[in-house]
Order: structure tokens, then C-alpha cells, then sequence
């Protein structure tokens, strides 16, 4: 302006012709004292419509709001302040820069503001853009977490255990089970709920599948289902009962179903109101999918390991021979680890002669295979023992060349084969005697009748299936009263331990048959020692009574 307070136009032309609006306001009571074209249009006004009101008057949104409360921080703190935000009452975006002018008249604002609606609409698209691709990153993580967890599964109960996990973990939910469709007997089975409310749990399993209730419905209907609280008690009044009792407040029930065939159900339960989204329901519809894929190798595999099972137990003596004075007791102890079979055995044998063989072995590997072969030994070893009065390591000898003739890729296989023998002049002196030889077997232990435990530590031959190499006998005197003891490794093999350690803890119980009853020591001694052993455990025992 010149001294004598005209304009100069110059700067009345900069000043309306910027780019930029600019406002000058009463720092008092937010009077519009200048403000030049541009600075107007960002309102959709002119600059008269607004030169000397009151803000309040032409932007009455903008009392009270951020806007407001920025200038007042401005006229407080006298530095440049600068914000960008929404215009009240438009549908703009503004970037302001806003500073405190002290006149002579009174301090005054002078605000700068530039429309950044563009700017601004890109940066919420690149946001929104960001959070898709994370949430994208998060759904690819979780969905290759689940098939790792998935994948190491091996039993139907593995499955549901990690896909209750998962839903727990990954989804919020109180609690899931998943279930499998029983189809020979039309029931719905929950091998593992997790943790359901209390008593909820006997009234969700096995339920017919023909049956009221969303899962079963969702089968038959071959879809999810996603049903609130209100569509619960709406469709499904007869079973408030069970809404109740496990504080139901959302519920979702996903089909399993593989090439056509339904294999059970994912069932999640909420305890609050709410409804999935659509990444929710597909990261559920994966969680479905993988664990259907689980489940079906799990059945298979459950499948394969009853067949083995029974094969296994089939090849097992039932009734030992009990012979004169000789009292046999056997067990056998299945795995841990269900899903496993292995080639444990044990046989006892009464031969031609009247003597009483004994036989404890273990062929290598975990499944159906293992299975097979030992029955193939255990037919071959008594066909064997039957056909000649050999000894036990020429038995061993033959034994190991049917082996040989059973395929190129030879059965590897311990065995430990014993005779109990008694002459004329062992029998007048109460002894009995017991000749064996060894191929690669834990050695036998010898209960005396005053709990004196000896392990008869003999050193062990090649195992069955090297080929290579003659097998020795090994001869001890056995009193009367006495218990031998005839095991597999996994009585007294531990995966944290060495074999002397454990062979020496089962000589250390095993003093504890002395006496006892034969049947009842050996069920102690089990449980004992057995613990958390990952092997199948075969255990023969024999009781040399005194003569009658």
C-alpha cells in the first residue's frame, strides 16, 4: 500500500490473481477482514460474500471443528502452524499455512490454503491400497502357516487338534471342533472339541446326520453356513438348549468334502456378536480345504494302520504252550504313536521232543510293511524249529537263509532265540538249563528266586538279514523259582538316554518279579518303565517253577 493507504495496484493484482488462497482474519472474534479470488472459490463464494462477516456467519460447520481449534492454536503460539484437512461444510481438502500478524489495530491471522482434494483422494487410494496388501501379505502368511501346521499332521485327532488351534489363533474363536462323518453308522463324530463349555461338549458329539442343527444341515446342503444369534434361535428353536449351554453367539459350519465324498465338518463358535468378512469367510473356506485334505490322508492312514494292526496281532501267540513246571506269560504294547505298527514279536513253541522254545524278535521299520515280514519270519522260524532238533544258532543259521531267499532287499531283522533243556541230572539237582544264541537282539534277563537280577550280557551276533558269519550258543544254569525275561528295545530304549541305561533300570525293576505273581509283575514292570517310549514293546517272560 502507498502512505496515503491506497492499494498499490500491483499488489492487488498479485493478490488476486495467486493461486493460492489467502484470508486475512480479526485475530479477536474471526472477522474476514481480506481474502483475495482464489482463497473465496475454495468455498464456491466471492470474495464480497465473505469480506467482513464473522467466520461463524459464513462457515458455521467450521465452529467447534478442527479448523477452529487450529487457528486458535495459531493466534496462541504466534509461530507458523500449518494443518491440512477437511473444509467445513464442502467436500474439499485443503492445505493450510496459517501465521499470527501483529498490527496496530490488533494481531491478526494470515492464512495461506491451497486445495489438495486430489492429493488427498490419491493418498487414501494409496492407503487403502497398502492395507489391501497387507492384509493380502497376512492371508498368504496365515494360509502357508495352516498348510505347514496341516502338513505335519499324521492322525485324525492331529488334524482337528491344529485346525482348532488355527481357528482359535487366527480367527478369535472361543472354540472349534472339527468332525468327521461316520458314514456305516450315520453319526457325526467329534474326536477333538478343545475346550467347549461347561457340558456343552456330550451335546455335540455324535449326532445323527440326518439330524436337526446347522452342521448337520450344512452336509446335506453341501455349503458353509454362517448363522448369528438370532438366525440360531430363529431356525433352529429346538436346540436352544445347546446355544445356551455353550454360550453361542455366532456360529460357523464348513463341509469337508473331497472329490465328492463328504469326510466332516469345521464347526467355530463365537462367544460375541459378529459377522465374518468377506476375507474372514475365504481365509476359513482355505482353512477348510487344507484341513480336508489332512483329514483324508489321516483317514487313509488310519485305514493302512488297523490293517496292520490286525495283521500284526494276528501273527501274535494267543495261548503260549504252559509245559510241565514252565509258566509263560507274554505282552505286547503298541506305540505311542498310533499311527505306527512295527515287527515286534514273540512266540513260544512246544517242539517234538518236549522241549520248549523260546523266541523274542523285532524286524526294522514302522508300518505295514515291518508287519508282513515278521510274520514271515515268525512262520519261517517255526516251520524251521518243527522240521529239526537244531540248536539255536544253527536255527538262527537256516533261519537266516530263508532270509536271504525272500527278496534281493533283505530283511533286517534282531532275534533272540532260547531252549529250556533239562537232563536227568539237572532235573535231580532242581536246574534247568537255557541255551540261546543272539542276532543283534537286547540281551535276557535272569530273575533268581531271592530277587538277584543278572543281565545274561553275552556278546550279540550279526542281525538277521546281514548275511555274514555263524551264530553262537550261549548256555546258564537256571534254578528253580527263577524268572527269565525276554524283551524288544522299546521297553528300555529312550531317545534321551543310552541302551546300557535303560537295560540297567529294567535289571533294577525286574527284581521285583521274584515272587511275585508272574502276570501281575510283568503289568507293574510295564508301567514302570514304559512311559512316554515312542516303540512298540514285546515282552515274553518265563517262571521256572520247582518241580511238583
Amino acid at each position: 500500500m502507498s502512505s496515503a493507504g491506497a492499494v498499490d495496484p500491483l499488489l492487488l493484482r498479485a493478490w488476486h490473481e495467486v493461486s493460492e488462497g489467502i484470508m486475512v482474519l480479526d485475530a479477536r472474534q474471526w472477522r474476514v477482514e481480506h481474502v483475495n479470488a482464489a482463497g473465496a472459490a475454495i468455498y464456491g463464494l466471492a470474495p464480497a460474500d465473505l469480506t467482513g462477516k464473522l467466520l461463524s456467519e459464513v462457515f458455521p460447520a467450521a465452529v467447534g471443528g478442527d479448523f477452529h481449534a487450529e487457528l486458535r492454536r495459531t493466534r496462541a503460539e504466534g509461530g507458523l502452524v500449518t494443518w491440512s484437512g477437511a473444509v467445513p461444510g464442502t467436500g474439499r481438502w485443503i492445505a493450510v499455512r496459517a501465521q499470527r500478524v501483529e498490527t496496530a489495530p490488533g494481531a491478526k491471522v494470515l492464512c495461506s490454503f491451497r486445495d489438495v482434494t486430489a492429493e488427498h483422494a490419491l493418498e487414501v487410494e494409496r492407503d487403502e491400497l497398502t492395507r489391501s496388501l497387507e492384509r493380502s501379505l497376512e492371508h498368504t502368511t496365515r494360509l502357508l502357516h495352516l498348510s505347514e501346521t496341516l502338513t505335519a499332521t499324521r492322525t485324525v485327532t492331529d488334524v482337528a487338534a491344529a485346525a482348532a488351534a488355527v481357528a482359535r489363533d487366527g480367527f478369535g474363536a472361543a472354540y472349534a471342533a472339527l468332525s468327521v462323518v461316520d458314514h456305516e453308522r450315520r453319526l457325526l463324530r467329534t474326536p477333538f472339541t478343545g475346550e467347549y463349555a461347561p457340558g456343552a461338549q456330550q451335546q455335540w458329539q455324535d449326532l445323527p446326520l440326518d439330524g436337526p442343527g446347522p452342521g448337520t444341515l450344512a452336509l446335506r446342503q453341501g455349503h458353509p453356513r454362517f448363522d448369528d444369534a438370532t438366525s440360531l434361535r430363529t431356525n433352529f428353536p429346538d436346540l436352544a438348549h445347546r446355544w445356551e449351554a455353550g454360550r453361542v453367539r455366532y456360529l460357523a459350519t464348513v463341509p469337508l468334502v473331497a472329490a465328492g465324498r463328504t469326510l466332516g465338518l469345521l464347526t467355530m463358535v463365537w462367544h460375541e456378536d459378529l459377522e465374518l468378512s468377506e476375507n474372514q469367510r475365504a481365509m476359513l473356506v482355505a482353512l477348510a480345504s487344507y484341513s480336508t485334505q489332512a483329514l483324508q490322508r489321516a483317514l487313509l492312514l488310519d485305514e493302512r494302520t488297523a490293517a496292520a494292526r490286525t495283521l500284526q496281532t494276528s501273527m501274535l501267540t494267543r495261548d503260549l504252550p504252559q509245559v510241565g513246571d514252565l509258566e509263560l506269560v507274554a505282552r505286547y504294547v503298541p506305540a505311542h504313536a498310533g499311527d505306527q505298527v512295527g515287527g515286534d514279536w514273540y512266540d513260544g513253541v512246544l517242539l517234538p521232543d518236549g522241549t520248549t522254545l523260546l523266541v523274542i524278535g523285532d524286524v526294522a521299520g514302522h508300518d505295514i510293511t515291518a508287519a508282513a515280514e515278521m510274520g514271515q519270519l515268525r512262520i519261517a522260524l517255526r516251520a524251521l524249529a518243527v522240521d529239526r532238533d537244531d540248536p539255536p544258532a544253527e536255527l538262527l543259521d537256516r533261519l537266516e537263509s530263508v532270509v536271504d531267499s525272500f527278496r534281493s532287499d533283505a530283511i533286517l531283522a534282531s532275534c533272540l532265540v532260547a531252549r529250556v533243556e533239562q537232563d536227568g541230572a539237572a532235573r535231580a539237582a532242581g536246574l534247568r538249563t537255557l541255551r540261546w544264541a543272539n542276532a543283534g537282539h537286547p540281551p535276557p534277563v535272569l530273575v533268581l528266586p531271592d530277587g538277584t537280577a543278572r543281565v545274561l550280557g553275552a556278546a550279540p551276533d550279526l542281525l538277521l538279514g546281514v548275511g555274514a558269519g555263524r551264530r553262537t550258543d550261549h548256555v546258564v544254569d537256571v534254578p528253580a523259582g527263577s524268572t527269565l525275561l525276554l524283551y524288544t528295545d522299546g521297553l528300555v530304549e529312550r531317545r534321551d538316554d543310552d541302551l546300557d541305561a535303560g537295560t540297567e533300570r529294567l535289571r533294577a525293576e525286574a527284581s521285583a518279579l521274584a515272587g511275585a505273581d508272574l502276570a501281575d509283575g510283568l503289568d507293574r514292570l510295564l508301567a514302570r518303565l514304559r512311559g512316554q517310549a515312542d516303540d512298540d514293546v514285546a515282552l515274553l517272560a518265563v517262571r521256572f517253577h520247582p518241580h511238583a
